[in-house]
């Protein structure tokens, strides 16, 4: 909230709302239903509630805090996740998340809702966190933390404003996805009748004779010498683009030399082959830097005369044959067995006809 005008005051929060922190025994009215919100239920940053259900009260054998309507409900347990909920109705809570009720003669709960959200709020909790294995922000320092308090007009006005700019934000946000989302299925059209013309006009070989196969694995997580170095590690949430440049994770050297994980070479082919993600499709990807993966994919490092973008680019062509192949493990989640999908056709072309067929 930096910024703001000047001649706003700025006060502790004690001075401006009340926590409720009565506890109910839901048990004791065993036939009513709840609504009872838990951390879980609440989506970081934004507040949306997700998954919530009414729940009996002969389920819930612990106290839980009251709200309604007039609350602010804020997750004091790991703050910087950043749950802070304007409930529309009454029900329960978990006694991890406060019902704040501002002072509505001086502090509508919209401003306060922001004023929690803030990055400047969420600077301070981290600073005063307590607990290491679940850590929350004390209810004294909460307390304590001063917010601007401009007259209360000025806050719906700004409150609806930025509730506006979200709004517009969020529609944005839904007609980008929907594009991307019609580009990809026209593009797999494209690249599915591309592979199939192909069929009948070149030579074919199986999949897995293109190239060398690697697996891949996961080192050890109590090993601190195999994480944090610079070997991106490629897990299925990565695959989401053509071509891989970095990861979310990263593994050493040591990690490579001591661990099932294998440093793959750039220009290789990626692919999932168990993951519930094979139920929608199968994420193909090229590597443009060297790469380890974990052992839910395969690579293939082309043999020499085949490049890596038009493997990649016939696997996705091939990838309704591909789902075909999946097949469901006894846990539930799915699975691309090597013995179907390394005989998948494959179209090999000479490196002139390769480049006239993609230019096509």
């Amino acid at each position: 909230m930096s910024g703001l005008h000047a001649n706003w005051e700025r006060v502790s929060l004690v001075e401006r709302i009340d926590i409720d922190t009565k506890q109910v025994l839901p048990s004791e009215s065993p036939e009513t239903q709840f609504n009872y919100i838990a951390l879980e239920n609440v989506e970081s940053g934004t507040g949306r509630l997700v998954n919530l259900q009414s729940v009996q009260g002969a389920t819930i054998l612990s106290g839980k805090f009251r709200f309604d309507s007039s609350h602010v409900l804020f997750g004091k347990l790991r703050p910087y996740l950043n749950k802070v909920v304007l409930p529309d109705k009454e029900g329960i809570c978990s006694t991890d998340i406060l019902p704040l009720r501002p002072k509505e003669d001086s502090l509508s709960r919209e401003w306060l809702a922001l004023c929690l959200r803030s990055p400047q709020f969420i600077e301070y909790s981290r600073t005063k966190m307590d607990g290491a294995k679940m850590p929350r922000i004390r209810t004294p320092d909460l307390k304590s933390y001063k917010i601007p308090i401009p007259p209360i007009d000025e806050q719906r006005r700004i409150v609806a404003r930025i509730e506006e700019l979200s709004r517009r934000a969020e529609e944005a946000r839904k007609l980008r996805q929907e594009a991307v989302a019609q580009i990809a299925t026209q593009f797999f059209h494209i690249r599915r009748n591309i592979y199939q013309s192909l069929l009948s006009d070149f030579p074919v070989k199986p999949l897995g004779k293109c190239g060398k196969v690697m697996g891949g694995g996961t080192p050890s997580k109590k090993r601190d010498d195999y994480w944090h170095g610079d070997i991106p590690w490629v897990a299925p949430k990565e695959m989401k683009t053509f071509r891989i440049t970095a990861s979310s994770e990263q593994i050493t050297e040591t990690a490579i030399s001591e661990s099932s994980a294998k440093l793959i070479p750039a220009g290789s082919v990626f692919f999932v082959v168990r993951g519930m993600i094979l139920a929608r499709y199968v994420p193909v990807a090229v590597s443009e830097v060297p790469c380890a993966i974990n052992q839910d994919m395969k690579a293939i490092v082309p043999a020499k005369g085949i490049a890596a973008d038009y493997l990649a680019h016939m696997l996705w062509g091939a990838n309704d044959i591909l789902q075909g192949m999946v097949e469901t493990a006894g846990h539930g989640t799915k699975k691309l067995e090597t013995p179907a999908w390394s005989n998948l056709t494959y179209q090999y072309q000479t490196p002139r006809s390769r480049k006239l067929s993609l230019m096509n």
